[in-house]
């Protein structure tokens, strides 16, 4: 608006005086002057102004409406007319709206002129505004929330606000084009030229596309203090929730990482005897802890440390009672074995009947094997041919050999002699068994550890075979058959030296398609027997699920002698093994720092927000040195919490600790309600405190004479 002082009195014009003419304006002015009571007197000769204020009689006015105005009442109005006027756009209209509304209810009343009214109610509401600046400021401040809190209540109003928003770049930059725009909009209309514009919508974008940032960086501050402190309050006041709730929040991890045990991994560790832990249930960041928690507080590396060597120590018993469910039986057993030898040779009996058949197979007796009898262990494998042939042919259905020699009075062995006179000879079948109890007797004592024994009653197995292969070759091929390919004697050693030294899977399925179903049989049999004694030979600290089965070579040969199915179900059991030991593997020492930045879930130092409960006063009493052993001992109590639960085999724990972990804490949600409650008045009241106060322009003007 305008005011013109004219001839001492103030009349306030609208804001269209400027835009006409000086012609008109000049016109304008002498009809205003006009209309007044008395004409304009000519200029008084200057006199001296006596000491002292002096105020036009509009000014005098005012002052004294002022002095009236200093009222509770006065007050009341200051902030309504703040509250309204100061309303973004729209509040300069809505409060002109009130006063011309409020001067004509006057004039029905009164019977006074309208714009007698319209005047003293415009100069009410100036006059308690001045009177009242701080009521003013409260109402505009109020009248600017009441207006962003409608706008912001709304979905659409909210994102155009920047309150909500995909991420803080577009809440920043919605929040800055809103903000600029409604503060150039509200000084347009206030009456501001063209440079306040845009001044006002840089100012207000600015402001408001700053709001978005530094809220996310308040909140980012408090939530990390808070994530820090929080740990050392619970471990005081709660030290079995707070452990329960570092667990859980380190299983979430990993469960959102996919590194955890699925429900085939439980299934197969209940059926193989592997016991799980709920260190197991979590991943890399659970043992993580566990490794903190070890390295912090020596109780829990004791308990730890003793599960976790616990359970390696029987590692291998499992993986043999795995191999030998795999494999059908009691494959290390040598009687077992010789079963399957037998079903191998019986499978195999027509090119056995042929070599025995044989011409040279009659009559066996060459000067190395007369040297070969030489030995105590040789002599003793003669001996138990009548009984051992028996058992063989019980199963075969052959009868049992005699025994072709005697001992003389020198304790000598010699041939028996026939009724005749002639001599009776051993044959190829009888030298069959006795090199069959040489194998025998060479496993066994291989099996109790004495390999020298082993070593050379296996020697005069071979050099025995040598000869009788030579004697007749048609022995050979009999009892090696495919097995040859592996340079073994039968498929049970077949596939013992498979097993020791695998050769190219391609090669060798070529070799075992060869085998009867028998054959086959044997093989897998030796194969699986080798490895058992493998890993029964291994140390104590020896990771046999490494030695064993991790290789490429390995696990090709697994499928080949066990087939696809039976290969996988090792596998499954390998994995689970191999999690299980992860546990062992973690507890290598490092440093705790790397650990806690690793984790975030170390315990911090003071926590300030209480979340309604003794926490901030606690926190307040570590500060202190007999805090700070407070402090410690809470902390040695939770990690000692910790242990035992991820020790725990029951996995109830660890739904229970993710359940936890899920809840928000207090003062989580304390700084989210205090985010949405201040998203408001943060962009509304830099826009209030940002406005200057516009004063109407006053002009000076002389009526023409």
């Amino acid at each position: 608006m305008t005011v013109l002082n004219i001839n001492g009195r103030r009349v306030q014009v609208d804001d269209s005086f400027k835009s006409l003419s000086p012609e008109q304006q000049a016109a304008t002015v002498d009809e205003i002057a006009k209309s007044f009571d008395a004409p304009a007197a000519a200029e008084p000769e200057a006199k001296a102004a006596p000491a002292g204020r002096h105020l036009s009689y509009e000014e005098g006015l005012l002052e004294l409406e002022k002095e009236r105005q200093n009222t509770g009442s006065g007050k009341a109005g200051a902030f309504g007319s703040g509250f309204i006027g100061d309303i973004p756009i729209v509040g300069p209209a809505l409060l002109g709206g009130v006063e011309r509304a409020a001067a004509g209810i006057s004039s029905l009343i009164d019977g006074e002129d309208y714009a007698t009214n319209l005047e003293q109610g415009q100069r009410t509401v100036q006059a308690a505004q001045e009177a009242n600046p701080g009521s003013r400021l409260a109402g505009s401040v109020a009248g600017n929330v009441a207006a962003f809190g409608a706008l912001g209540s709304t979905a659409a109003g909210a994102r155009a606000l920047g309150i909500t928003g995909p991420n803080l770049l577009s809440r920043a930059g919605a929040s800055a084009l809103s903000s600029g725009g409604i503060s150039a909009a509200d000084t347009a209309v206030r009456g501001g030229n063209a440079a306040d514009v845009i001044n006002s919508g840089v100012i207000g974008g600015a402001i408001g596309g700053a709001v978005p940032v530094v809220g996310a960086g308040v909140r980012g501050v408090l939530g990390a203090v808070g994530e820090k402190v929080a740990p050392a309050a619970r471990a005081v006041l709660r030290p079995a929730e707070e452990a329960s709730r570092r667990v859980g929040v380190a299983v979430k991890r990993d469960r959102l990482a996919g590194d955890v045990l699925n429900s085939t991994d439980e299934a197969v560790a209940r059926s193989t005897g592997v016991p799980l832990l709920n260190v197991d249930r979590g991943g890399e960041t659970t043992r993580a802890l566990a490794r903190s928690v070890s390295n912090q507080a020596p109780e829990a590396r004791q308990v730890i440390t003793k599960v976790a060597d616990d359970r390696f120590a029987t590692q291998g018993n499992r993986a043999v009672d795995v191999i030998r469910r795999v494999a059908g039986g009691s494959v290390d057993d040598i009687g077992y074995q010789d079963a399957i030898r037998t079903a191998a040779r019986r499978a195999n009996k027509p090119a056995y009947d042929a070599a025995y058949a044989s011409p040279n197979a009659q009559q066996v007796f060459t000067p190395r094997i007369q040297q070969l009898m030489q030995s105590p262990s040789f002599r003793r494998a003669i001996d138990t041919v009548p009984r051992k042939s028996a058992d063989r042919g019980a199963i075969t259905g052959a009868k049992e050999i005699p025994n072709p020699f005697t001992q003389n009075s020198q304790g000598q062995y010699v041939l028996k002699q026939k009724a005749d006179g002639t001599l009776v000879t051993p044959s190829l079948e009888f030298w069959d068994h006795v090199q069959r109890n040489l194998r025998s007797a060479s496993e066994k004592a291989a099996r109790a550890g004495d390999n020298t024994t082993a070593s050379e009653i296996g020697a005069l197995r071979t050099a025995l075979n040598n000869e009788l292969d030579t004697a007749v070759p048609t022995f050979k091929n009999a009892r090696q058959g495919a097995a040859a390919f592996f340079g073994a004697d039968d498929a049970v050693e077949a596939g013992k030296k498979f097993a020791g030294t695998p050769r190219l899977v391609p090669e060798a399925q070529k070799a075992y398609a060869k085998f009867t179903p028998a054959e086959k049989a044997a093989f897998q049999t030796g194969y699986a027997s080798e490895l058992i004694d493998r890993i029964k030979a291994a140390g104590d600290r020896t990771n046999v699920i490494n030695s064993v089965f991790k290789s490429q070579a390995s696990r090709e040969s697994l499928e080949l002698v066990f087939g696809p199915q039976k290969a996988k179900a090792l596998e499954a059991y390998v994995r689970v093994e191999d999690i299980a030991d992860r546990l062992r593997g973690a507890m290598g020492n490092s440093t705790t720092a790397r650990q806690l930045v690793e984790l975030g879930l170390g315990a911090g130092g003071g926590y300030a927000i209480s979340g309604g409960d003794l926490t901030g006063a606690v926190i307040g009493g570590l500060a202190v040195k007999g805090g700070r052993a407070l402090q410690s001992r809470a902390e040695n109590q939770v990690m000692q919490a910790v242990a035992k639960m991820l020790t725990s085999n029951d996995p109830r724990a660890i739904a229970n600790a993710v359940t936890q972990a899920e809840k928000s804490p207090a003062f989580m949600k304390a700084l989210e309600q205090i985010g949405d409650a201040l998203a408001i008045p943060s962009r509304a009241i830099p826009r209030v405190l940002g406005q200057e106060p516009r004063q109407p322009l006053e002009i000076t003007v002389t009526p023409r004479q």
